[in-house]
């Protein structure tokens, strides 16, 4: 990313969002470069609370969280643009509250349509709705968006220290994971494999998986792509958009495994390399 697109240069944004991978933050960071823009991530901005029953300290960060959110919206005043991505994880007040501030309300679903919370009417209250997922575009008139590089150069160095890397969140996929590691077992390449899971423990998982609870941050992530030889991508059930797995794989070259067959749909698609 060099800099901004010249239609969007010296304006106030918003951008509401749950930031769990750090991919927003540096859309923030570079559209900050010629714009006045507030973000707020709503994974962020309270202070821990160990004294609490879990439940209690779950609901007290969620609450001081939007009330800090809502004092900033209010702060901004009349902004631009606002920039609201999976909306139907947020506060839905909250949403409202930045909608009401902005000349333009922009959604863009970094998830498929089918594990939307909400009903598919309510982003109508946006001005233009995106979606990286191709099906769902096509199926609700929505406007097709890719994922983005999102570091500010390319002069990293790239190694092949791991044959084959993959790290993805939740439990749901893997038992597709552990068949992948076991192929690449039998092939003889264990230790040299990063398979990693930010999950607890999933009882009968393959043994070649490695289970972690703290989210792995975005240039940790970043570092094991460039050192590593293939990317391993498992679509989640319920969309067919492209990680931003596959955008590391372009600007690193590196090769890719994957489940998600929309990718033979894309231009840059190579069998020999995915």
């Amino acid at each position: 990313m060099q800099s901004p697109p010249l239609g969007i240069r010296n304006k106030k944004i918003i951008i509401l969002c749950r930031d769990v991978g750090g991919y927003l933050g540096r859309l923030s960071t570079f559209l900050g470069k010629s714009n006045d823009v507030v973000f707020l991530d709503l994974t962020h901005g309270a202070k821990e609370l160990p004294w609490l029953p879990g439940k209690l300290r779950r609901w007290l960060k969620k609450y001081l969280i939007v009330k800090r959110a809502r004092a900033a919206i209010r702060a901004a005043g009349h902004v631009d643009a606002l920039l609201v991505v999976n909306p139907s994880q947020l506060d839905q007040g909250l949403v409202t509250l930045a909608q009401a501030a902005a000349a333009l309300s922009v959604a863009y679903l970094s998830d498929g349509i089918a594990r939307l919370s909400m009903p598919i009417d309510q982003l109508a209250t946006f001005d233009k709705v995106y979606t990286f997922d191709g099906a769902d575009a096509r199926e609700y008139q929505l406007r097709k968006l890719y994922n983005y590089i999102y570091e500010e150069h390319a002069d990293f160095r790239t190694t092949s220290d791991f044959k084959a890397f993959v790290v993805m969140g939740g439990k749901h996929r893997v038992d597709v994971l552990g068949r992948v590691a076991r192929a690449f077992e039998q092939l003889g390449y264990t230790n040299t494999c990063k398979f990693l899971v930010q999950s607890k423990p999933v009882l009968g998982a393959s043994p070649l998986l490695t289970f972690f609870r703290q989210r792995m941050d975005i240039d940790e992530t970043a570092e094991y792509v460039r050192r590593s030889e293939i990317l391993i991508d498992i679509v989640r059930p319920g969309h067919a958009g492209l990680s931003f797995r596959f955008f590391e794989a372009l600007l690193y070259r590196k090769k890719m495994i994957t489940n998600n067959a929309s990718v033979a749909d894309y231009d840059f698609y190579d069998p020999r390399n995915i």
